[in-house]
């Protein structure tokens, strides 16, 4: 009995040991910068500036009796809820395509995955293009088509630039939700499909009672993952809108004087 507590013992103590440099570099990966940041978030500093006086909570009692604050926030739900929806909507219905068989389907997945592979700054400039008012292709296609007989300010409207950014959130991001929903679409058992169609189970009907049970625990996991991501999304707004801001306030102020 005492030979195997001391063996218990040793097990653990030797249990801790492994554990304790995990534990101590998790720590110092999350740790040490959320206390860095919510000590930086009651002194008064701004950008590039880092070191000012102590002001306690007095910043968040300033954001939280802020009208822009509340703005920001319901601007970032908008964000949220329009990009990743979209974005899980599209990915499921491409990988219900993808995952038949068809003549190129190994090209058309290729060609789905890429925006993905594109990097964000590339992908922001080219879309910031596409989306300009003068010589932007989207414009451009739009009036051909007589669906406007103007150009629109895609990036410089309040009700258009939400629209812009969430478009371009989707066509980078939705290929994560494709990969995700591919790969369990193709773990479900061929044979189930088989049996449902002997019973005379119609297309739909396979679906809501054999795909989307299998899919869902991944769907909702996907929508989760995306979700905190899109939250903290911040380069694509920013240089979406942004930059287009900026150079908006440049021409005001050069046509003013």
């Amino acid at each position: 009995m005492l030979e195997t507590r001391a063996a218990l013992e040793g097990d653990r103590t030797l249990a801790y040991a492994t554990l304790a440099p995990s534990v101590v570099f998790l720590v110092l990966l999350a740790g040490v910068p959320t206390i860095t940041v919510f000590v930086t978030a009651m002194q008064d500093i701004g950008m590039g500036d880092m070191s000012g006086p102590y002001v306690g909570f007095e910043n968040f009692v300033w954001a939280l009796t802020s009208e822009s604050f509340y703005t920001a926030l319901w601007n970032t739900f908008i964000w949220v809820f329009g990009s990743v929806s979209i974005e899980m909507v599209l990915g499921l219905g491409l990988a219900l395509l993808l995952n038949k068989t068809f003549a190129v389907r190994g090209i058309a997945r290729a060609v789905i995955l890429a925006p993905y592979l594109v990097p964000t700054v590339v992908a922001v400039l080219t879309w910031r293009y596409m989306f300009h008012d003068i010589v932007g292709i989207i414009n451009a296609g739009l009036i051909a088509t007589g669906l406007i007989d103007k150009p629109l300010l895609w990036l410089n409207s309040e009700s258009l630039a939400m629209t812009s950014v969430i478009l371009v959130g989707v066509w980078k991001f939705f290929p994560f939700a494709v990969i995700a929903l591919l790969g369990i679409l193709q773990a479900i058992p061929q044979e189930q499909y088989e049996a449902a169609k002997i019973d005379g189970a119609s297309s739909m009907q396979q679906f809501w009672r054999i795909t989307l049970p299998y899919v869902m625990p991944v769907f909702l996991l996907t929508a989760l993952l995306r979700t905190i991501w899109t939250f903290h999304k911040f380069e694509i707004i920013y240089l979406m809108t942004g930059v287009a801001l900026s150079t908006q306030r440049r021409r005001c102020r050069s046509s003013s004087t």
